[in-house]
């Protein structure tokens, strides 16, 4: 009415007034009720990103059904609802069919987006609940390898250990015990402090110098800053496995393992001096402790080897807390 008859509201009586938009009102209804619903009808049949230029194609027929009412309206309902203003008669169909389907398109056109925004919206939820779940699941696997992989390195050890000392053997299954229950416990978490990690370590490192003795040397540098980071847990633990797997570990050639920080990695290195025949399964630990990295953070671990030596960088990562 705003657009047909401006200026009315303030000429012609209230009860002329009200009327003619009662009648207004009434076909209006009409249409959002039938054309509203023909649009959800259509969207339950042809939802989603996928199906949009279907739809775009399909809206422009709701014009049949909306000019069949508008149509009818004028031509059986409008004059019903007439005032006596010449001045603000109504215009002809064609006019009041053109102004409404414009309309029309601007309503849509909103519902539309308004879909499409909801849809967005939906689809990258669902984008990343789905990688959240790939992640977790990616983790869960890797994490699962951490124990099993441990305690057979600790195995192969102990036969070690019971061909060659007894009374060693004994104290490197209790200590076993004690470390195996920290590694458990390491194992269920994504980061853990570097500091607790050390810690662990050094009870991992006394059950290596039960069978190697002073032949296996560690040298251990890292700042007060450093401590407060997280690690990957059990990655310093891989580290100083894979050294020590891979070397000659005797007392021609002593294995010297440091341990050290810089910038924003904590770094393990070790002298190069490889074993005649490669141990089987090598590398399965620290291809283990990269996954986890990738997929906790946007810093990759770093392995460098050189004629000398080897160097294996962690990435320090900052804490939440």
């Amino acid at each position: 009415m705003s657009i047909y008859y401006t200026g009315a509201f303030f000429t012609v009586d209230f009860r002329s007034y009200a009327l003619k938009w009662i009648g207004e009102l009434f076909v209006v209804i009409l249409l959002w009720i039938i054309i509203r619903w023909l649009y959800f009808e259509l969207l339950k049949r042809k939802s989603g990103l996928k199906n949009i230029r279907l739809r775009l194609l399909i809206i422009p027929l709701f014009l049949i059904p909306y000019s069949l009412i508008g149509i009818w309206f004028i031509e059986d309902i409008q004059s019903y609802f007439d005032w006596p203003y010449p001045e603000f008669q109504d215009p002809v169909a064609g006019v009041q069919l053109i102004t409404g389907a414009v309309i029309f398109f601007v309503n849509i056109g909103f519902y539309e987006a308004l879909h499409l925004f909801v849809e967005l919206k939906d689809t990258k939820l669902r984008e990343e609940q789905h990688k959240k779940e790939t992640i977790t699941t990616q983790l869960l696997n890797l994490k699962n390898q951490v124990s099993p992989h441990f305690l057979f390195n600790s195995l192969n050890t102990l036969v070690y250990l019971i061909d060659t000392d007894k009374e060693k053997s004994k104290e490197f299954v209790h200590s076993l015990s004690n470390i195996y229950e920290r590694v458990l416990e390491f194992s269920d978490k994504d980061l853990v402090m570097l500091k607790d990690e050390l810690d662990y370590i050094n009870d991992y490192i006394d059950l290596l110098k039960k069978r190697y003795g002073d032949n296996l040397k560690f040298d251990f540098k890292i700042t007060k800053d450093a401590m407060q980071k997280m690690i990957v847990p059990l990655s310093i633990q891989t580290g100083i496995e894979n050294a020590v797997k891979h070397n000659v570990v005797s007392r021609k050639k002593p294995l010297l393992i440091n341990v050290l920080n810089s910038k924003d990695y904590l770094i393990i290195n070790n002298n190069l001096q490889k074993k005649e025949v490669a141990p089987k399964g090598g590398g399965q630990g620290l291809r283990n402790i990269k996954n986890r990295y990738r997929l906790l953070s946007n810093k990759d671990m770093l392995a460098e080897e050189t004629n000398s030596g080897f160097k294996l960088k962690l990435p320090l990562i900052e804490s939440n807390n």
